[in-house]
C-alpha cells in the first residue's frame, strides 16, 4: 500500500497551557502535528479554570490544520479513529444539551481542599483518600458554594469526556481512567465508597466505559466545525498520565513511567493491584495491567529561568552540577505527593551566585522528587524496574535526562513520540487496527530514540546530594 493510502489515527491532548493534535500511522509514524494556546480564566486564591469551548476552539484549529498540512483529502478521509486525552480531575459540569453551565476547574484548583479533608474522614479504613485534585470534591464544592449552577447541572464530566461529545453529540460517558477521581473502582466495576458518602443523584454521573471503548463517531455537526470526516469512529480516551505512559513506550510489568509536564506524574506497570500508600492510585489500563501511581504539584511548569531559551539554560546549569543548593519547586500553595501538605510553599536553601546555579538547583530538586516518587511507590510493594520511561516535553532535555539517570540510578529512556497526544493515537489503534490488543499497539508504534544510564562516577556524588535533599524538605515540614 502506497504511503498516501495507509489509514491514520488522530490523537488529541488538552493541556493546561494547550490543544495538540497529532496523526499518524499505524506503524508510528507521525505525519503532522499541530498545537494551539490556551489561556487560564481571571481567578484569585487557589481558583484555575478555564472556558471549555475554548478547548473546542482549539481542537477544531488544530483538526484544520493538519488537515491543511496533510494536503491530501484522500489520506484523511482515511483516517481509522480519534481518541481524546485530558488533565486527570478537572471538573466539567454541563446542562441537558451538553452546554457547561460554568467555567471548568482544573487539576490543580484547590478550593476543594476542605470538602475533600472532611470526605476522607468519613471513609472507611482502608479507602483511598480524596484530595483536592479529584473531580468529586471539585463537583461537592459547586454543590455548596454555588447551589444554583450545580442545580443546572444535568452531566458531571471531564475535559475529555466533554470533547468527546462535541465530536459525537453523545453525552454522559467517561472512560474509567477519568473517571477514577470522580470515584470510579474499575477493579469492580463500580461506584466505590466515596461517591457513595457524596451522595450525588446516579442520573447525573457518567456511564463508564474502558479506555479505547468506541464512544460513537464524528457527527455531521461536528464534521462541519473540525474539518473532520462523518462517521470516523471516536474512541473513550484516557487521563492524560495514562496516555503519556502509553505513548511513553511502557508496555511490560516493571516498567515505569515519569511524565514531566506542567507537573511531574508517576506510573509504573505492575500485573496486580497493590496496597496503595496516602496520596497513591491506581489506573488499569485496557492491556490487563495495572498502573499504581501519583502525581505532584511541583514540576517542569514551575522552572523559572532568565529570558533565554530552556536549551540555552540547561547548557549553562550543567556546569553547576551537582549543587550544594536544595530548593523545592512549587508555584502556588500546597503539595499533594510524595508527600501531602496543603501549606508547602517553594524554598529555596542556599544562596545561588548565579542565575545558572539557580536553574540547575531547580532541575536538580525534579530530579530528586521523582526519585522520592519511586521510592513511595517501592514501599508500597509496586516492583519499579532498571529503565524509566519518560514523556512530556521537558524529557526532551538531555541534561535533565543525564542527571535523572544518575539520581534514579537507572537507566532513563525517551521513545521518538513520548506525549499523550501520541498515547491517545495508540489507543486509538489498539482497537480499530490492532483487534483490541493495546500491548501490539504499544510495540507497534513506538520505539526508543535516546538512553541515559547512570554515569559510574556521579552516583555515589548525587546519592548524597539526595539525602541533602530530603534533610532540607525535612527541615520545611516536608515529609
Amino acid at each position: 500500500m502506497i504511503p498516501s493510502e495507509l489509514p491514520i489515527l488522530l490523537g488529541i491532548d488538552v493541556g493546561t497551557s494547550g490543544v495538540r493534535s497529532l496523526a499518524t500511522t499505524a506503524g508510528g509514524e507521525v505525519v503532522a502535528e499541530a498545537h494551539a494556546s490556551l489561556s487560564d480564566l481571571p481567578a484569585t486564591g487557589s481558583a484555575h479554570e478555564q472556558d471549555p469551548s475554548a478547548w473546542w476552539s482549539a481542537l477544531c484549529h488544530t483538526t484544520q490544520a493538519l488537515r491543511k498540512r496533510l494536503g491530501d483529502s484522500r489520506r484523511w478521509a482515511r483516517m481509522a479513529g480519534i481518541a481524546v486525552t485530558s488533565t486527570s480531575g478537572s471538573l466539567v459540569l454541563a446542562d441537558s444539551s451538553g452546554e457547561p453551565v460554568r467555567a471548568a476547574m482544573l487539576y490543580d484548583d484547590g478550593r476543594a481542599g476542605g470538602i475533600a479533608e472532611e470526605l476522607s474522614r468519613r471513609l472507611p479504613p482502608g479507602h483511598a483518600q480524596v484530595n483536592a485534585s479529584f473531580s468529586l470534591a471539585k463537583a461537592l464544592w459547586v454543590r455548596q458554594e454555588e447551589p444554583s449552577v450545580w442545580e443546572r447541572a444535568a452531566y458531571i464530566m471531564h475535559p475529555a469526556d466533554w470533547l468527546t461529545a462535541k465530536l459525537t453529540g453523545l453525552w454522559g460517558v467517561s472512560d474509567y481512567s477519568n473517571a477514577l477521581k470522580l470515584g470510579y473502582d474499575p477493579e469492580n466495576s463500580e461506584w466505590n465508597a466515596a461517591l457513595g458518602l457524596a451522595d450525588i443523584p446516579p442520573p447525573i454521573l457518567p456511564r463508564v466505559v474502558a479506555p479505547g471503548y468506541q464512544v460513537g463517531v464524528v457527527s455531521p455537526h461536528a464534521s462541519e466545525q473540525a474539518g473532520l470526516t462523518p462517521g470516523v469512529p471516536v474512541l473513550a480516551g484516557a487521563s492524560d498520565g495514562l496516555a503519556s505512559l502509553i505513548g511513553s513506550g511502557a508496555s511490560e510489568v516493571g516498567h515505569a513511567n515519569t511524565t514531566l509536564g506542567t507537573t511531574l506524574v508517576w506510573k509504573v506497570l505492575a500485573p496486580t493491584k497493590p496496597r496503595l500508600g496516602p496520596g497513591m492510585y491506581c489506573h488499569y489500563l485496557p492491556s490487563h495491567l495495572w498502573a499504581p501511581g501519583a502525581a505532584s504539584n511541583t514540576g517542569p511548569g514551575c522552572l523559572q529561568f532568565d529570558d533565554v531559551t530552556p536549551a540555552e539554560m540547561d547548557r549553562r546549569a550543567a556546569a553547576h552540577l551537582p549543587t550544594s543548593i536544595q530548593c523545592y519547586l512549587l508555584g502556588s500553595r500546597g503539595e499533594r505527593f510524595p508527600f501531602l501538605n496543603p501549606l508547602a510553599t517553594m524554598f529555596f536553601d542556599g544562596r545561588p551566585a548565579s542565575a545558572s546555579e539557580r536553574y540547575a538547583a531547580q532541575m536538580q530538586s525534579l530530579a530528586c522528587v521523582e526519585r522520592w516518587g519511586y521510592e513511595r511507590l517501592e514501599a508500597s510493594g509496586v516492583t519499579v524496574g532498571k529503565e524509566i520511561f519518560s514523556a512530556g516535553g521537558a524529557a526532551a532535555s538531555p541534561v535533565l535526562s543525564q542527571l535523572r539517570a544518575n539520581l534514579l540510578n537507572r537507566t532513563v529512556v525517551r521513545s521518538a513520540h513520548p506525549t499523550a497526544s501520541f498515547g491517545a493515537a495508540i489507543l486509538a489503534a489498539g482497537t480499530v487496527l490492532y483487534g483490541g490488543d493495546l500491548t501490539a499497539a504499544i510495540r507497534g508504534m513506538t520505539r526508543i530514540s535516546e538512553a541515559y544510564t547512570p554515569e559510574v562516577g556521579s552516583v555515589q556524588k548525587f546519592e548524597e546530594v539526595y539525602q541533602l535533599f530530603r534533610a532540607a524538605c525535612a527541615r520545611h515540614g516536608f515529609e
